[in-house]
């Protein structure tokens, strides 16, 4: 096997927890639209944090099992992500103060998760031996 190699169970585990989050996401924004207020609409709205815990353990997980190569694009991802967070919340920090309305920190949270996850499916996607890999030998436990 080659070492760089990414096993289809990985990249079918990443599309699936992405998938999770985007229908959750949708779900919850459609529930703010369509369900009248209540702990229905309140469970509906906060499913997306427990599939964002998911991508993160597939994330943890890959990133374990992974070469340096995919760690360092990995962490690439992250950093990108923060940086995009940090200078969007500065630079509607600065709006705030020319007049723009307070701005919700769901929003925040929405747009660097969806930076990090659109990053995350581009690494995976881009993967040396993604498409036809043998399986990873995963470590038992540390």
């Amino acid at each position: 096997m080659k070492p760089e190699a990414l096993a289809k169970s990985v990249v079918r585990g990443v599309v699936y927890s992405q998938l999770a989050y985007w229908s959750s996401l949708a779900c919850a924004a459609l529930s703010v639209i369509y369900l009248p207020r209540g702990s229905i609409q309140s469970f509906v709205i906060l499913t997306p944090l427990l599939t964002g815990i998911l991508c993160a353990c597939v994330t943890h997980w890959l990133y374990a099992a992974c070469d340096e190569y995919l760690r360092s694009r990995i962490l690439r991802s992250v950093t990108i992500t923060a940086l995009v967070v940090a200078l969007g919340s500065l630079v509607y920090f600065c709006l705030e103060l020319l007049g723009f309305p307070r701005l919700s920190i769901v929003w925040v949270s929405i747009i660097g998760w969806s930076t990090f996850n659109l990053q995350l499916l581009f690494v995976i996607r881009g993967a040396p031996g993604s498409e036809d890999a043998e399986p990873l030998n995963f470590p038992a436990s540390r």
